[in-house]
């Protein structure tokens, strides 16, 4: 009886072999690869589910619950994930040494190479809450091997360490350009206390670019998870992270090393919304095709806008402390942006480090500012630039992939010539906001001067064959609550798009160059 019982025994394992066999065989070949993110972060086993892609430390992280993640994208749309693959939105964000020494090559080699001769303090918190002109950084350096993220890869990078929120030895830097430039006082210790609400990956006291020696300092005091993690990645939970920083401030959690993203890169889920029902059961219904959205559909513009922008602010997920300078939260489809976030203020006729006196944006990822702009400019609604969608002239997919075309789907002459056409190569001068205008900088920000080009999205020319955006006489402004507006101090400046949120607040809305000078017209 029990020699039935071992042969019965034997071929029901050697049955479930064959089936489990069979099972592998029409699987992907991939190899199990071991997640060490970095010092007493216990290691995890993975398994790829597809080998299109190499295998991301991330593949044991959560993100948002309703996101699939890329591995099964790739199973089913191989030639699309072939082209994304390479393409820079892979490049937002990249593992650090800490994750394996293949992750070292991502960091640009001359910095490698001078490494101990940069200031590679880590940035901790603000010397005094109120103020953000002064910062505490660590005294000690830290190596690149030590380099947990790697933020950014085509123009800039930054390079984020893990911090426990414990007491440092510090040096305290400071900044009289509003940020612009950081100066680090070596000549004194101080002893910082730690403050575990910033605890998180922070940033180094460095901004480099791949052209050798192309140094800038930086003084960003927020953790990346606390700041701009949204925009770098794909698939963020603001839920679980802002229960992870309380649970560990409470000290019911060891760390904050986790990220709570589905993909480091811009992966597949960032344009298409979230994959998890569409994966279980692939429809039209149940995934974003942004070819496929008509214009006039917010959704459309918002597919890229949702990070191509500058924000002032998240206001659904504001944290503990209003840190939060993303998109966190927002889902595609379901929100509009001012659900989420703020723009980026404009400041008429004085302008600011963001925007020109006439509204043309003059930093990273404004031009969506500037194409809703164009139907205040042209008095009417519906203005064929206004009305397009990045997608329209860039493919997400390809971006950064073919130096002939880098940043559109044809060569940007044949982008333009395509409604411009045998005036497209003098049309694109309309792309330069530099030219023809005054140099901005701190303490200048007061004249009409943009980004130099191709990096303006604002297609009007004034007679003089200058990029403009408003003409004094359509600014537009929101009158304080409370206030009688006979003073310039009564008025806020506000984008056009932003009339019917300001007006529902209760806010009269007014629009010329000084209304506070022209009472009729209040």
């Amino acid at each position: 009886m029990a020699r039935k019982l071992l042969v019965l025994t034997m071929l029901v394992v050697i049955a479930g072999l064959v089936f489990v066999g069979c099972e592998l065989e029409a699987m992907p070949e991939s190899q199990p690869v071991t997640q060490t993110p970095g010092p007493s972060t216990p290691a995890v086993p993975v398994t790829p589910v597809s080998n299109t892609i190499p295998a991301s430390p991330l593949t044991a992280m959560t993100g948002m619950d309703t996101f699939a993640g890329t591995e099964k994208c790739a199973m089913c749309h191989t030639d699309a994930m072939k082209h994304w693959e390479t393409s820079w939105h892979t490049k937002k964000t990249n593992p650090g040494p800490t994750y394996g020494d293949q992750f070292s090559a991502k960091i640009f080699p001359w910095a490698k190479e001078k490494w101990s001769t940069l200031d590679t303090h880590m940035i901790l918190d603000r010397v005094d809450p109120k103020d953000n002109n002064r910062i505490y950084v660590t005294v000690q350096k830290y190596d690149w091997k030590e380099v947990d993220w790697i933020v950014g890869q085509v123009r800039k990078q930054r390079y984020a360490i893990y911090y426990d929120g414990g007491p440092r030895d510090a040096y305290i830097s400071t900044t009289k350009d509003g940020g612009i430039s950081w100066t680090i006082d070596k000549s004194q210790v101080y002893k910082f206390e730690g403050n575990k609400a910033r605890a998180g990956y922070k940033f180094l006291t460095l901004e480099l670019a791949p052209k050798a020696d192309s140094i800038k300092t930086y003084g960003e005091f927020w953790s990346w998870q606390e700041r701009c993690v949204t925009c770098h990645t794909t698939g963020f939970d603001p839920v679980k992270w802002d229960q992870a920083k309380k649970d560990f401030i409470d000290g019911k959690r060891e760390d904050l090393r986790e990220i709570f993203v589905a993909d480091s890169r811009i992966a597949c889920e960032a344009c298409h919304g979230a994959g998890g029902e569409h994966a279980k059961a692939p429809s039209k219904s149940n995934i974003i095709n942004p070819a496929s959205l008509k214009v006039g559909d917010p959704t459309r513009k918002m597919v890229c806008e949702q990070c191509h922008t500058r924000t002032s602010g998240n206001i659904m997920y504001p944290g503990d402390s209003k840190a939060p300078n993303d998109s966190r939260g927002f889902i595609l489809g379901k929100h509009d942006y001012m659900d989420v976030m703020n723009y980026t203020r404009p400041a008429w006729g004085d302008g600011n480090r963001q925007v020109s006196i006439d509204g043309k944006g003059r930093r990273d990822h404004q031009m969506d500012m500037d194409m809703r702009l164009q139907d205040h400019i042209k008095g009417k609604t519906g203005t064929a630039h206004a009305s397009m969608a990045c997608f329209d002239c860039h493919d997400a997919h390809t971006i950064g992939n073919d130096p002939n075309k880098i940043r559109t789907k044809v060569s940007p002459v044949e982008t333009c010539a395509k409604c411009h056409f045998g005036t497209a190569q003098e049309y694109m001068k309309i792309l330069d906001g530099a030219t023809g205008w005054g140099k901005y900088g701190f303490g200048a920000w007061n004249n009409e001067g943009g980004r130099a080009a191709t990096k303006q999205h604002i297609f009007n020319m004034d007679s003089e064959g200058r990029s403009f955006g408003l003409k004094p006489e359509q600014y537009i402004w929101a009158q304080k609550k409370d206030t009688v507006g006979d003073k310039k101090a009564d008025f806020e400046s506000i984008w056009p798009w932003e009339r019917a949120a300001y007006e529902k607040k209760g806010q009269k809305v007014v629009v010329g160059a000084k209304p506070w000078e022209v009472p009729a017209a209040k």
